[in-house]
C-alpha cells in the first residue's frame, strides 16, 4: 500500500457516505464532493445551538448567529487572502457569474473561452447580446486555453475576460497568470472561475490579480447551496445590487433608497447561514489535511487512470497529462452507456457534454465519460474503474 493510499484510507473514515455505501467507488468529484463528518456536524450544531436570523435581532441567540456568519466570512476571506468586505456569499459559481454579469457596468467587448462551462459563458453571452457587445472565444490547445489566442483576441476593445482556472472537461490548469496579465495590459477586467481548482490547490487572489473570482462550496467538501464571489472592493462599491430586499439597505423612505456597502449590498434577504458555517468548516478540513498534499494525491491518481485507459483498446483519453481528472471517449459506445456499465460495478462517474457543448462540438464528439478523483480515492478505486471500463468495451465492441 502506498503513502497515497494510506492518506486516502485515513481520510475516508471521516466521510459517513462510505460507511453507508462501503462498496461505492466515487469518481464524480468534479460535479460535487462528499462531506466530512466535521462539516455535517457544524451545520447540525448551528441549527441546534445558534439558529436565528442575522443582523436584526437584539437577543443573544441572534447575536451568536450573526457572529458565526461573520466569522465564516472572515475565515473564507483568509483562505483566499482577501478582505472580508470582498467576500459575497451566493448559492454557487453560477450565481456568482450571473451577479457580476448583471451588476457590472463596463465599456468594451467580452472574451470567453471555448472550453467554458455554460454557467461561465451564458451570463456573458446574454450580457453581450443585450448591450450590443461583441463576444469572442479563446481557442483550446492541448486541453488548455491558448495563450497565443489570448494575445490575438484580447485587445484595447475588450472590457471583460471570463475564463476558468481549470476546465471541468480537461482538468488541466490553464495559463491564467499570463492571460490575466494580457487582459490587464489592455485595461480589461478578469473574472476567474476557480470552482475546479480551489478543491485541489491554494488560491491567493492578490497574487492572481483577477478582478473577480467565483467558486462553489459543494465541490470542496462544503454543503450545496453556498458559493463565493470575490471582487476587488473598489469594483464592488461601484456595482449595482443584484437583488433587492431586506438586509441590503442602509435606509428606505417613500422617495429614496440608500443601499448598504458591500458585501451586504449583494446579499438580499435571509442568507444561507448554515451553508456559510459549513463551508468555513470545509476549508478548515482542507487546510488541516494539507491542500498541496491533496493536489499531489489527486494528480497521481488521475495519472494512473489516464495511463490505464490508454492501454485499453477503443478508449481515447482527451485530458492532458498534468490534469486532475480524466475525460475519455469510447469508439464503440455512447458515454452514457459506458457510465451505466460502470454504475453496475459500483463506480460513479459523469458522462455527457459536461455543460461545455461548444467545446464538445469542436472536439467532434457527442460527449465524454469523466472520472474525477479526490481526497478519499485510492489505487484500489482506480483498478475497479479500469476493470469496469474494460468490461464496458467488451460489452459494446461487437
Amino acid at each position: 500500500m502506498t503513502d497515497e493510499d494510506l492518506i486516502a484510507d485515513v481520510v475516508k473514515e471521516d466521510f459517513p457516505v462510505f460507511d453507508e455505501r462501503p462498496q461505492l467507488v466515487y469518481f464524480d468529484n468534479a460535479a460535487t464532493s462528499h462531506k466530512p463528518e466535521s462539516v455535517i456536524e457544524s451545520i447540525e450544531n448551528f441549527y441546534t445551538e445558534n439558529n436565528s436570523n442575522i443582523g436584526r435581532g437584539l437577543y443573544d441567540l441572534a447575536s451568536d448567529s450573526t457572529k458565526n456568519y461573520k466569522q465564516a466570512r472572515r475565515n473564507i476571506a483568509d483562505f483566499i487572502n482577501a478582505d472580508s468586505e470582498e467576500i459575497i456569499f451566493v448559492r454557487n459559481t453560477t450565481e456568482a457569474e450571473n451577479l457580476v454579469a448583471s451588476s457590472l457596468d463596463f465599456e468594451g467587448d467580452v472574451v470567453i473561452s471555448k472550453m467554458a462551462h455554460h454557467s461561465e459563458q451564458l451570463p456573458w453571452r446574454r450580457k453581450a447580446s443585450r448591450e450590443n457587445k461583441k463576444i469572442t472565444y479563446l481557442e483550446t490547445e492541448n486541453g488548455k486555453i491558448s495563450v497565443e489566442s489570448a494575445k490575438e483576441e484580447i485587445t484595447e476593445e475588450t472590457g471583460i475576460v471570463a475564463i476558468s482556472h481549470i476546465s471541468n472537461v480537461f482538468g488541466a490548469e490553464n495559463p491564467v497568470e499570463e492571460i490575466i496579465d494580457i487582459a490587464h495590459q489592455k485595461n480589461a477586467l478578469v473574472v476567474l472561475d476557480v470552482a475546479q481548482s480551489i478543491p485541489h490547490r491554494s488560491i491567493n487572489v492578490k497574487q492572481l490579480e483577477a478582478d473577480f473570482v467565483t467558486f462553489s462550496g459543494h465541490k470542496m467538501l462544503g454543503p450545496t447551496g453556498i458559493g463565493v464571489l470575490y471582487g476587488r472592493k473598489e469594483l464592488l462599491d461601484d456595482m449595482n445590487p443584484y437583488q433587492l430586499g431586506g438586509g441590503m439597505i442602509d435606509s428606505v423612505t417613500e422617495k429614496e433608497v440608500k443601499y448598504a456597502d458591500a458585501p451586504e449590498k449583494f446579499e438580499a434577504g435571509t442568507p444561507n447561514i448554515a451553508g456559510a458555517v459549513g463551508l468555513s468548516k470545509a476549508m478548515d478540513y482542507l487546510e488541516n489535511t494539507g491542500i498541496e498534499k491533496i493536489r499531489d494525491h489527486t494528480r497521481e491518481l488521475a495519472e494512473k487512470i489516464r495511463k490505464g485507459l490508454e492501454n485499453i483498446e477503443k478508449i481515447d483519453v482527451i485530458s492532458p497529462e498534468d490534469a486532475n481528472l480524466v475525460s475519455f471517449t469510447c469508439s464503440c459506445a455512447h458515454p452514457h452507456d459506458v457510465a451505466e456499465v460502470l454504475n453496475q460495478h459500483g463506480v460513479a462517474v459523469r458522462a455527457g457534454h459536461h455543460c461545455a457543448q461548444p467545446q464538445m462540438m469542436e472536439l467532434d464528439v457527442n460527449g465524454a465519460t469523466r472520472a474525477s478523483p479526490y481526497i478519499y480515492n485510492t489505487e484500489e478505486d482506480v483498478e475497479k474503474l479500469l476493470e469496469a471500463v474494460r468490461e464496458a468495451v467488451e460489452t459494446f465492441d461487437v
